[in-house]
């Protein structure tokens, strides 16, 4: 009888794949890591606080152009 090997094939495979190393993020590995465990707690709250945070910064930059460019892309969709 032909020997299946697809089995031990499949072992050997996983054992390369959990030899793999975590990956770097160079300068901002510290970084990642403290805010990680905040976006992936509550991702909802996170992304909010973040949005109006960027929202607020753009509108103090860009101004009366930021609605304008709002309407536009409202428009244009």
């Amino acid at each position: 009888m032909k020997k299946d090997t697809l089995y031990e094939d499949l072992v050997k495979h996983m054992g390369e794949v959990a030899i793999v190393s975590p990956q770097s993020l160079g300068p901002f590995t510290g970084l990642y890591k403290k805010f990680t465990p905040f976006i992936k707690q509550k991702p909802l709250r996170t992304l909010m606080i973040t949005s109006t945070l960027a929202t607020f910064f753009l509108y103090l930059f860009l101004g009366s152009l930021l609605v304008k460019i709002a309407s536009l892309l409202q428009f244009g969709f």
